[in-house]
């Protein structure tokens, strides 16, 4: 339709023109002595268009020889800024892909256009981490530290980089830099947390994870595990200070308090420090809400023979949870072996007698055969004795 209507313009127009020049009777003449031209009207106007037409053409054509080159120049661009998009399209889906060579390469390329420059570095930057190579990483970002759109971008990146890399204190370097210029985002402080581990900076981490928590980003989980390796961790670093130890101990919720392998780090702490009695004790209010077999283990090896009341206080705890932990052969087996530090010789034989009884103590049977034979030794009876370390390493050897 659209066109049906162009075409009818356009014969309208000539037979409009058409008519105009037929009863138009004019003409021009031009007058230059001696000589003189006559011409009609219709043959005066046709000369003028294209007179105008031909000025047009020539004036086109300066300002297109003017502008190449330009337009060269354009063209050159566009052509160096679609290729340097394909190389970075080509250094992501590479870099995601796990071939990293072809990832650098493909980022270095991408490098030929300003505008890809920085988003390219830090794709080749973490290209040539992974390969290892850290000081041409280093390279790349440095490139970019000073951009004012990626600079904070590099930023975190290195931070994170070096934290992988195992340099926790460079990470949480460049990490305070950030910090102090007000960035404190989230993933940030994941950064900041998983570096502080590293360093053990176990003060901070705790920190780190209440903040976390709050912004309800950590798996309870994952929170819980993370808080007590840094109770953990601060009850190790305080060590052997026993004042120090109990002023963590004391920060530490109750409940968590009652975690077996808290517990037994705690116990641990306070028997290095001299404790016997305070590390007795937090051994046994965890036995007293769960059955561990590691917190069991450690009720014995946290005690002195020369502590007579300690073994005392261990072996009537022990007998306390006799209804409850009977069918247990660490149970027979600790008491066993604190009976015989207490040099009880005839229940520290019955107890670890029950234990070698018990189908579920069959990895504890070369604990069992040791202690036995140590007591048969003692006891000057030489043949049960060394029947029970061959019993020992034949257990072992199975």
């Amino acid at each position: 339709m659209r066109i049906f209507l162009c075409l009818l313009g356009l014969f309208a127009s000539a037979v409009g023109l058409a008519v105009l020049v037929r009863f138009n009777a004019g003409n021009v003449v031009f007058f230059w002595p001696p000589y003189r031209v006559d011409v009609s009207l219709n043959f005066f106007l046709l000369l003028l268009l294209l007179f105008y037409v031909l000025l047009f053409l020539v004036f086109k054509a300066i300002d297109m020889a003017w502008k190449l080159p330009s337009k060269i120049a354009a063209y050159r661009t566009l052509k160096k800024e679609n290729e340097s998009n394909e190389a970075l399209q080509e250094a992501l889906r590479t870099l995601f892909e796990g071939r990293f060579v072809q990832s650098g390469q493909a980022a270095e390329k991408a490098m030929q256009w300003e505008k890809n420059r920085s988003c390219s570095a830090m794709i080749a930057a973490r290209a040539s981490h992974a390969l290892q190579r850290y000081e041409r990483r280093d390279t790349f970002l440095n490139r970019v530290e000073t951009d004012p759109v990626y600079g904070m971008a590099c930023q975190v990146t290195r931070a994170e980089l070096l934290i992988d890399e195992r340099k926790p204190d460079e990470a949480l370097d460049v990490i305070g830099r950030l910090n102090s210029n007000g960035t404190r985002h989230v993933h940030l402080q994941r950064l900041s947390l998983a570096a502080s581990q590293l360093a053990g900076d176990w003060d901070e981490v705790l920190r780190l994870v209440h903040s976390l928590d709050h912004h309800r980003v950590l798996q309870p989980a994952v929170s819980e595990q993370l808080k007590m390796q840094a109770y953990e961790g601060m009850l190790s670093k305080t060590m052997p200070d026993a004042n120090a130890v109990m002023a963590v101990w004391n920060a530490i919720p109750v409940d968590s308090r009652k975690v077996p392998s808290l517990a037994i780090r705690a116990a641990y702490a306070f028997y290095f420090c001299g404790w016997l009695d305070k590390s007795r004790d937090v051994l046994t209010l965890s036995l007293n809400e769960n059955w561990d077999t590691g917190l069991m283990r450690a009720y014995v090896e946290f005690s002195s023979e020369s502590e007579f009341d300690d073994l005392e206080k261990r072996i009537a705890c022990c007998e306390s949870w006799k209804e409850k932990y009977a069918m247990q052969a660490q149970w027979t087996l600790t008491l066993g072996e604190l009976y015989y530090r207490q040099k009880r010789f005839d229940k520290a034989c019955h107890y670890l007698e029950e234990t070698l009884k018990q189908k579920s103590g069959i990895p504890l049977f070369p604990r069992a055969h040791l202690i036995l034979a140590q007591l048969y030794e003692e006891k000057g009876q030489s043949d049960k004795a060394a029947y029970h370390y061959r019993e020992s390493s034949l257990a072992v050897s199975d």
